[in-house]
């Protein structure tokens, strides 16, 4: 169901039943990111299943389509600090007529822009439950990307802990996350936070080998892939030094880097001897897993990464830092290997790539290790944690 089509006389919300519907509402759909890509894989459950769910976002580029609502925005803008996500304000009496005319009873929200404040004024209006899904580790972005000081840092707290005590639960992506928001610096209600995960497309599996085709050397090269965005907070910039120093024990190693961003020239220029591959289509990527033998993630700022569990859903083992998402996926030196710093990281691709005799068995455990993240499961109990009946 688009969500436009009921005939109900916005003023009658007294006289509307609760009927057991949620709205997810977002600031980002169709963007090159991961909360727009996760959203649609969530889109897609939906629609399999024919869910009482439908997500509304406000975009001048997408049409609507089922379970899919789209409302115009009537401004649109960038933030210096964060111009690859525009901010587009919506018409929030529309959306207030959406959500009468859908019989929602629910809210969900996914971003803390625009939408978040329709999920908070709708919870007023109607006084129904809205739940909040972090998939955004501010405090990290507010130190990595906007260099904020400790000072800085303590307000940008302040102000999520006021927000996000205005839902009456939150999804989080990691056990960090978890313990961040019940500790004494949020003083949330555990019970209100509820551990969720996100789960892959089907495509995602196994591949024939083509690296020789797919990155242009032998079959036989050793093969170090990055995939993700190409911005500092993602810890790119350790990659030079990472490969240099492994390519001195690994004969003809090859860094492979899939994606763009904003600190892709600069990454070039330190990597001249990589393949860079550019933005790579979401159904290409399966092809780039399969043909790599280990994925390195430097970053310290994923609130989950999808990263991570597309690889060992391709039986791609990973190498990251043992911090928020990546720990709770990756089974340490069994279906990948968790460091503590840079040292580490290079001890233990090299370690992995000098031995043969293990990887063969950790690339079977990467593979095992992804079916713990199966969609129907993961769905259904987001679904009962809000309340819904009988909702599958």
């Amino acid at each position: 169901m688009a969500g436009n089509s009921l005939k109900i006389d916005e003023n009658d919300k007294a006289g509307v039943p609760a009927c057991n519907r949620l709205l997810w509402l977002t600031d980002t759909y169709s963007d090159h990111n991961g909360v727009s890509m996760v959203l649609r894989s969530v889109l897609e459950e939906i629609k399999k299943r024919n869910l009482p769910i439908d997500i509304l976002v406000s975009s001048n580029r997408i049409e609507p389509d089922d379970h899919l609502v789209i409302v115009k925005p009537v401004s649109e803008f960038n933030f210096p600090f964060y111009r690859q996500q525009p901010i587009r304000i919506p018409n929030y009496l529309e959306i207030r007529r959406i959500f009468i005319n859908g019989r929602y009873d629910r809210i969900i929200c996914s971003t803390e822009g625009p939408m978040g404040l329709a999920a908070i004024y709708l919870k007023k209006m109607f006084s129904v439950p809205a739940f909040f899904y972090l998939h955004t580790d501010w405090i990290m972005f507010a130190k990595a990307v906007m260099k904020m000081q400790q000072r800085g840092l303590n307000n940008v707290e302040r102000l999520l802990s006021f927000y996000y005590n205005r839902y009456d639960g939150l999804f989080v992506l990691n056990t960090e996350q978890q313990f961040w928001l019940s500790g004494e610096r949020m003083n949330m209600d555990p019970s209100r936070i509820f551990l969720t995960a996100h789960w892959v497309d089907e495509c995602f599996y196994p591949r024939v080998d083509h690296r020789a085709e797919l990155f242009g050397v032998n079959q036989e090269t050793p093969v170090l892939l990055f995939a993700g965005r190409l911005s500092e907070e993602k810890g790119i910039m350790e990659l030079p030094g990472l490969f240099q120093m492994a390519k001195k024990t690994i004969p003809g190693l090859t860094m492979i880097i899939a994606g763009t961003g904003p600190a892709e020239s600069q990454l070039r220029a330190l990597l001249p001897d990589a393949v860079f591959l550019g933005w790579v289509d979401h159904e290409k990527l399966p092809d780039i897993y399969s043909s790599s033998d280990m994925l390195v993630l430097p970053s310290q700022f994923d609130t989950f990464s999808c990263v991570v569990l597309e690889a060992i859903s391709c039986g791609l083992p990973v190498i990251a830092y043992e911090t928020k998402g990546p720990k709770d996926i990756v089974e340490d030196k069994v279906s990948g290997f968790l460091v503590k710093n840079k040292e580490e990281m290079v001890h233990f691709v090299v370690q992995y790539f000098l031995d043969e005799k293990p990887r063969d068995a950790m690339k079977q455990s990467a593979l095992a290790r992804s079916a713990s993240y199966e969609a129907e499961a993961i769905l259904n109990r987001l679904i009962s944690n809000i309340g819904m009946r009988n909702a599958g």
